[in-house]
């Protein structure tokens, strides 16, 4: 029975999803829905209250009713249109002495609502104002000067007097609250806009971001590269001059050679697939390794950052673009705790084993709020993951258990493979 009653639920709940879904793509519709309830609202109240005394009024009635109440249907397109023929109708609806109908009220009390709310900015308040002072006068009149005529009694004066001025109220009412509508719904409109605004600048940002990274990550393997070739043409010169006479010393120089030439192949194949813009200039300059850590390591002492570095494994030579792209993840990390973390201290592992060189970089600062790209959005962040995208590696970084940021990267060794 339970699993019966859930089933049905769902079913409604679904079901709901649908309509509501319906409702807001066909506004007009669910006006048109609107406005036919409230005409046979408004029958019904005739049939009820009314005896009819002609055919001919009967039917006039009937067609009054219609234009007052159908034209709720076109509200959010025309507004003011529908409010003028409500108005009109209303009026010749009351000149007839018909009965009044308090659901033709509602419809004409909409239309103020949808004029205040959908109106042109133009010509919203010549319209509202107009319709509003024709209807209050019209009722005024009818009220004092033909139903009772000149002479009658103090208390019936001020119940015509209220109820005057009780439909003035209901009108403006409805102007206004049309109106406070149209405000609030112009701000989210803006907001929206602004949110898209924003977001989009924030993919250009993070896309930028990712290019000019990826500009500076080929820039340095560049270099890199150059230097292998540079230095297997000078090799290989030197090979060809001793080839004939210390053919052994030739052999050793070809083999020097060979790795260098690997190595060079290993950065190009790592370059492959990463656009950079035609635009771009080179700066070669020298790149530095992790042989230069303990200059870092100072650095950041003199600048305030307490940093501790452990190195776990036996130590090897890197290929030069790993060795490059490790000292700059090392570098950033220290940079993002000394610029957000507050007083802090850090502690660097770099880990080498037979296929990667893995990198941890802990702090323990407490002013997280500030820790750049701890959403994933910071520039420093996307250029050290997309350096380890370069090499075919992992990449993470979060907040480490406790308090504090940690930034874990794994390089493999052998490169990517393309």
């Amino acid at each position: 029975m339970q699993k019966v009653f859930q089933s049905i639920t769902i079913k409604n709940v679904k079901l709901l999803k649908r309509i509501g879904i319906w409702l807001d793509k066909h506004p007009t519709g669910v006006d048109g829905i609107v406005a036919l309830a409230l005409v046979g609202l408004a029958f019904l109240n005739l049939y009820i209250n009314w005896g009819v005394e002609s055919t001919l009024r009967a039917v006039l009635a009937i067609v009054l009713t219609l234009l007052i109440i159908l034209p709720f249907t076109l509200r959010r397109r025309y507004p003011l249109a529908v409010l003028v023929v409500m108005t009109v109708g209303t009026l010749v609806y009351r000149s007839l002495n018909i009965p009044e109908s308090s659901f033709t009220v509602f419809a004409l009390l909409l239309g103020f609502f949808s004029a205040g709310a959908y109106g042109n900015r133009r010509w919203r308040g010549w319209v509202c104002g107009l319709t509003a002072t024709v209807t209050i006068g019209f009722l005024t009149y009818s009220v004092f000067f033909i139903e009772r005529g000149w002479i009658f009694p103090v208390k019936t004066a001020l119940s015509q007097v209220s109820a005057v001025l009780s439909e003035a109220f209901l009108f403006g009412a409805a102007w206004w609250i049309g109106d406070v509508f149209r405000i609030r719904r112009e701000r989210e409109l803006e907001l929206q806009e602004r949110t898209l605004q924003l977001e989009h600048e924030r993919d250009e940002n993070a896309r930028r971001a990712v290019l000019d990274e990826r500009v500076r990550i080929a820039r340095e393997i560049h270099d890199v590269v150059a230097h292998h070739v540079s230095v297997m043409g000078i090799q290989a010169g030197a090979a060809r001059r001793i080839l004939k006479q210390q053919p052994e010393k030739a052999n050793e120089v070809l083999s020097q050679i060979e790795t260098s030439s690997r190595q060079a192949v290993n950065e190009l194949q790592r370059l492959l697939g990463f656009l950079r813009q035609q635009s771009q200039v080179d700066e070669l300059a020298p790149q530095p390794s992790l042989k230069q850590l303990d200059t870092l390591v100072v650095h950041m002492r003199e600048a305030g950052l307490s940093v501790e570095v452990k190195t776990e494994g036996e130590l090897q030579s890197l290929p030069p673009g790993i060795d490059l792209s490790a000292y700059r993840i090392v570098q950033e990390s220290l940079t993002n705790t000394l610029k957000h973390a507050g007083p802090a201290s850090a502690v660097v592992t770099i880990r080498f084993t037979d296929s990667a060189l893995e990198l941890e970089i802990q702090d323990d600062g407490h002013n997280l709020t500030q820790k750049e790209g701890l959403e994933g959005k910071g520039r420093g962040l996307i250029g050290m993951r997309e350096r380890v995208s370069l090499h075919g590696g992992e990449f993470s970084a979060g907040r480490a258990p406790g308090f504090g940021f940690i930034v874990r990267a794994k390089l493999p060794l052998t490169g990517r493979t393309l």
